[in-house]
């Protein structure tokens, strides 16, 4: 029973929809960036202003927005990042970000509301925060982190707790009864990064070691096995009616699937496992969800 109710739950996770809109980047944009290198365990803060605004950003942020712009190191395992914002002068830059591989292709993208407000606590100001949990794929010097503004954040304000309230919160004292503080999002502000080894959950560079992918234009939703091929099938839907698309994923790509699902069950790393199910089946590969739950349930 415990092991139906642990499948099921899995067969959930495995199901949750990606709810944001792809944002589009012009590689040739990203290489004429200046890219700043990151030092592991070691923060590094960036001053933005409406002087350093970028009109690339306009066509996903709806804005110009300034960009603060990461280098960090590939090649030491998973990561984990953690990017802070915090409030000054009754001003906010409320961040949105995107990872980007080596090849400046877009890998995975966090939009504003993965950044939590958090409450001014002993030497920490109130701020918005998020951590990365990623893992670059083998063969990448580099991944990239920008960061940015959107105009829907800078529409908006957020009511922060007054100093005095936080202070009697801290001393246990009866807080004072005055007005909140509204502060304004803003193109001016300040964000904070820190990389450190992590234990990474989204893989970052699959399409360098899995080249077939690059030719996926649509969402892929079912597959069919050949002697071959895996033939990923995508679905389109236009004015009630379903066309077929077929994409060709070679068998190579297959197998490398089925072998690091395996590899992380082993090392009981159930949550890199579920990852990497979920990205071989946007792929249209569906033999790498069986070899998780075969193993699982051998357990």
């Amino acid at each position: 029973m415990k092991k139906s109710l642990f499948l099921t739950a899995l067969f959930a996770c495995f199901a949750l929809p990606v709810s944001a809109q792809t944002v589009h980047i012009n590689p040739q944009t990203m290489e004429n960036l200046p890219w700043q290198d990151v030092t592991f365990s070691k923060t590094l803060t960036t001053e933005l202003s409406e002087q350093q605004k970028q009109a690339f950003t306009t066509s996903f942020a709806g804005t110009e927005s300034p960009v603060a712009a990461y280098r960090i190191p590939a090649n030491q395992g998973p990561l984990s990042i953690e990017i802070t914002s915090p409030v000054a002068d009754n001003n906010v830059f409320i961040p949105s970000a995107v990872i980007l591989d080596s090849n400046f292709n877009l890998a995975a993208q966090y939009d504003s509301s993965h950044f939590q407000f958090k409450e001014e606590r002993g030497m920490q100001p109130n701020r918005f925060t998020a951590e990365l949990d990623l893992t670059p794929t083998a063969n990448q010097d580099y991944i990239y982190l920008l960061i940015y503004t959107t105009a829907q954040d800078l529409s908006k304000t957020t009511t922060v707790p007054h100093p005095a309230k936080a202070y009697a919160k801290a001393t246990g004292t009866q807080p004072p009864a005055i007005d909140d503080i509204v502060v304004k999002h803003s193109r001016h502000g300040e964000v904070a990064v820190n990389v450190s080894n992590g234990s990474g959950t989204r893989f970052i560079g699959l399409s360098d070691i899995l080249p077939t992918t690059k030719k996926t234009t649509s969402t892929v939703v079912g597959t069919t096995a050949t002697t071959a091929t895996t033939t990923a099938t995508v679905a389109k839907a236009s004015q009630g009616n379903k066309q077929a698309v077929t994409t060709a994923v070679d068998k190579d790509t297959e197998a490398y699937f089925n072998q690091a699902v395996s590899k992380a069950l082993k090392a009981n790393d159930i949550n890199k496992a579920m990852n990497l199910v979920n990205e071989a089946e946007k792929l249209g590969l569906t033999s790498p969800r069986q070899t998780f739950l075969k193993q699982v349930s051998a357990k």
